[in-house]
């Protein structure tokens, strides 16, 4: 039993499985805040798209004139 003991001490100290799951985590962390920016930043693009897009479909809907031809 004695030798098992500085054997699995050794092991454990050598064990670099749990620093590889905290790289993926960071990484992935990383990731993610890239894409909330991303996400974030392109949001007043969206609107104004489909802000257009509703200026052109509501007209058609109703049958009313295009915003372009007044």
């Amino acid at each position: 039993m004695m030798k098992i003991a500085p054997t699995g001490l050794k092991r454990f100290v050598s064990d670099e499985g749990g620093a590889t799951a905290i790289e993926y985590a960071l990484i992935g962390s990383l990731l993610s805040i890239v894409i909330i920016g991303a996400v974030m930043s392109l949001n007043g693009a969206l609107v104004d798209v489909y802000d257009k897009i509703t200026d052109y479909i509501v007209p058609a809907l109703e049958g009313s004139p295009m915003p372009d031809e007044g």
